[in-house]
């Protein structure tokens, strides 16, 4: 013979509630969790199951997530079943509490100035639980991704590895993670197919899951762009003056590039036709104009620039960040005149022996140096640097 179940009113009575209250809705949740939690929970949860009251299955509903005995929680389905039973539906359960979404974590990012081949290092680095995650990318201006390494390194080893880096000359500054994978996702779309290991659009959902946003050099509010063409044609006039700038001493053209040049003003110096010295000039400003034109193309230029000025202006140069800015936006303005840019007229003069000099008795003594051989001289006097 089965034991009699004791009649729920009773149960509640001994354990001082007043069915009256939990009928109407009255009753005090945290007390009635607090006794569900006691020796009685069951027994308690079986006698509400008695009392037929919308009211008491919503209590019923509310109180299954918070009880914490499973036994409990057991006889607390049981009870909504039996009001279910006597016409009482199960309530919807609560919505969940909106949880604080924890922050996101913010990405660094780390790029050096653009080196005479186009050239440059971009660093993404996010925060692990016990290190970083580095991906570090070579980027070429205009050929795209070259290199891609991801690894897992330790906070120790990566301040390591960027003060070797910068110890060969090479200057890291900080810079938008955004920016800067917005240009990787650009050098990777203009590599094309990724070889095994580098491709950084695999990579990238390591990173971020946001939409790159489209590419564009990094600007630094540390120096101001010229205001207008007139604004940048002037200050490019004084741009020779980045020649004694670091960055700048490898931009000359590579040898094989500009050896056709090269042989152009040979042949003009060495022509058996007599040129007046006005004809020859201006022969030579045509090889010179040709040359810029191919050794330096405008739009590449300028992004090499930009970028190139982002780093002096963060590296406290602003003024000389201001004239790459203005020599950028000179060239895109007048692609066709580049070549009068007196910093585009230094750099292909050293690589093309011979386009600036004049006759040896003339340069005897000469106390001006002409921008090709300031330029050279810049070269010769401190070994260059190219980050492989």
């Amino acid at each position: 013979m089965t034991e009699r179940r004791v009649p729920g009113t009773e149960t509640l009575a001994r354990l001082g509630l007043d069915a009256a209250e939990l009928v109407g809705g009255h009753a005090t949740e945290d007390r009635v969790l607090a006794l569900l939690a006691g020796p009685d929970g069951g027994a308690l949860a079986d006698a509400l199951g008695d009392l037929p009251s919308p009211e008491v299955a919503a209590l019923l509903v509310r109180l299954e997530a918070r009880a914490p005995k499973k036994a409990v929680r057991k006889a607390i389905r049981r009870a909504l079943y039996r009001l279910a039973q006597r016409g009482v539906p199960r309530p919807a359960a609560p919505p969940e509490p909106e949880q604080s979404r924890p922050a996101a974590v913010e990405l660094e990012g780390l790029v050096s100035a653009v080196d005479g081949r186009g050239d440059r290092i971009l660093w993404l680095m996010r925060p692990l639980a016990t290190g970083t995650l580095l991906v570090a990318a070579q980027v070429n201006e205009p050929a795209g991704l070259r290199d891609l390494q991801v690894v897992d390194v330790g906070r120790k080893q990566l301040r390591t590895t960027r003060q070797r880096i910068e110890s060969e000359g090479l200057r890291l500054v900080a810079a938008s993670w955004r920016v800067l994978d917005a240009l990787l996702v650009e050098a990777q779309e203009r590599a094309g197919t990724a070889e095994p290991g580098h491709d950084y659009l695999r990579v990238r959902p390591r990173l971020t899951t946001e939409p790159p946003a489209p590419p564009a050099e990094p600007v630094s509010s540390h120096a101001q762009p010229p205001g207008g063409a007139e604004e940048a044609a002037a200050l490019a006039a004084d741009s020779i003056q980045l020649i004694k700038e670091p960055e700048f001493r490898a931009w000359g053209p590579a040898p094989e590039a500009a050896a056709p040049y090269v042989e152009e003003v040979d042949a003009i110096r060495q022509s058996p036709i007599v040129l007046t010295p006005l004809q020859q000039q201006e022969r030579l400003r045509e090889v010179l104009a040709r040359a810029a034109a191919a050794l330096y193309p405008p739009a590449t230029l300028a992004r090499r620039l930009a970028g190139t000025a982002y780093v002096l202006a963060e590296t406290r140069r602003p003024a000389a960040a201001r004239l790459a800015l203005a020599v950028a936006a000179a060239v895109r303005e007048a692609p066709a005149r580049a070549h009068e840019v007196p910093f585009v007229a230094a750099l292909v003069g050293a690589g093309v022996e011979g386009l600036f000099a004049s006759p040896e008795p003339e340069r005897e003594g000469a106390l001006v140096l002409t921008p090709a051989e300031a330029l050279r001289a810049r070269r010769s006097s401190r070994p260059g640097h190219t980050p492989g």
